[in-house]
């Protein structure tokens, strides 16, 4: 193992070191368990490319970053030392305190905390069993909260039962938090019932959300309001309450009913409709089916 002290006394040791003059300037190679130290970071990889002149260095191989906001993980990477920030790519990983995040591409800003990820990107939040897709975005790792796009999707996952899963056209993470929001088209499933609304927000301590212009379908059934609330109970929904609300529902004989109302509350109990509570200026109409020995063609 060699030890050389380069770049203001900053010590980086591999198993062979080769310098070399290219373009006027001094390239340093370090080659074979190579490890990299600084104020800020401690670097090992494979290989590395430094250049004392402009201060950065190119990794390869088994690239790992570690320094105060966690480890960094990735095949190829350039680290610009003054800055303390790096582009990363191939298999980037982030393994923090509370999440994991996976990306095709990585640019890390370690001086703001801050960082934008680029293509497949993978958010895992083990506290919450939460799991947040798309195609880019950036996450502050400081205030633990960022921000995903392109397609994403979020996914809730539950023991024995499926995941709750949830489209939108981006999320807002407030992982520290534990909350999330979703904006435009936003559509969630929970086993039988669809969500569509502009946007929703949910509080994952407390399992309860809140709803803009909410359409809810349940099979035949409707529930529509201009905003609304749900809430769920060890991840099953509970609670479905909408303002100037309007529901169409069948029972269980085959009548249709049409209610509406300032406030209409739905209550469910092990995933079954219990009760329908209608209040302010209530008002509906109930369409009876007739039998085939009453019918008249």
């Amino acid at each position: 193992m060699i030890v050389l002290f380069l770049m203001a006394l900053t010590p980086f040791r591999a198993d062979r070191v080769e310098i070399i003059e290219e373009e006027r300037e001094r390239i340093v190679y370090l080659l074979g368990n190579v490890v990299i130290e600084s104020d800020e970071a401690v670097i090992t990889c494979d290989e590395a490319r430094i250049s004392e002149a402009h201060g950065w260095v190119r990794l390869s191989g088994a690239v790992k970053v570690l320094d105060a906001n966690g480890e960094i993980n990735a095949r190829s990477a350039t680290y610009y030392f003054n800055e303390n920030r790096a582009y990363l790519s191939d298999s980037v990983i982030i393994v923090t305190a509370r999440e994991r995040i996976m990306s095709d591409s990585l640019y890390y800003d370690g001086t703001r905390n801050w960082v934008e990820m680029y293509g497949d990107v993978l958010i895992e939040d083990d506290r919450n069993n939460m799991v947040v897709s798309g195609e880019s975005g950036w996450y502050d790792l400081a205030r633990d909260e960022g921000s995903l796009s392109g397609d994403p999707e979020l996914r809730i996952m539950r023991e024995d039962k499926t995941p709750i899963v949830v489209y939108a056209n981006a999320f807002a993470l407030l992982t520290r938090d534990d909350q999330f929001r979703g904006y435009d088209a936003v559509r969630a499933v929970i086993d039988s019932i669809n969500i569509q609304c502009d946007t929703v927000s949910y509080d994952l301590r407390s399992e309860a959300g809140e709803m803009v212009r909410p359409v809810i379908r349940e099979k035949n059934n409707e529930l529509t309001g201009t905003r609304g609330e749900f809430r769920l109970r060890n991840r099953e929904i509970e609670l479905l309450d909408v303002v100037n609300g309007r529901s169409v529902y069948y029972t269980k004989e085959g009548s249709k009913n049409t209610v509406e109302g300032g406030r209409i509350a739905v209550t469910f109990s092990e995933g079954r409709v219990v009760m329908i509570r209608v209040d302010s200026l209530p008002r509906g109409v109930l369409y009876l089916k007739r039998s085939q020995e009453g019918a008249v063609d």
